[in-house]
């Protein structure tokens, strides 16, 4: 019988170890998780990429604008100065467009130039 207790006590104690040294395991994992996530978020390379997925981003709604602009066709049936009034607001959509697009490429241009002389000092 005192054979079983002591089986038993030496299970206990080894399961109790081990969740111990699992939680300690565990709470180090974490620890070093977050140490990885704090240099991450200080890191220029993440920063740069969150900019460049901005930059993506908007560089794609232009283009859709450019699209569904240039999808919206007008239908046969209207007259000659609703369809020249049409061209004229389709024209100057389109410019504005534009304007937006070389407006965020100059910007971009000199985003660059800017990360290219931090760099070099």
């Amino acid at each position: 019988m005192t054979s079983i207790i002591i089986v038993l006590c030496i299970a206990l104690c080894a399961f109790s170890v081990m969740r111990y040294l699992a939680a300690r395991t565990r709470l180090a994992e974490k620890k070093i998780d977050e140490a990885i996530a704090r240099k991450l978020r200080a890191s220029p390379i993440l920063t740069e990429m969150q900019e460049i997925r901005e930059m993506n981003a908007v560089m794609r709604n232009l283009l859709i604008d450019m699209v569904e602009n240039e999808a919206s066709a007008s239908p046969l049936d209207i007259r000659a100065d609703d369809k020249e009034r049409a061209y004229k607001l389709r024209h100057q959509r389109r410019r504005e467009i534009f304007g937006e697009a070389v407006f965020l490429l100059q910007h971009t241009e000199g985003a660059q130039a800017q990360n290219s002389q931090k760099t070099a000092s």
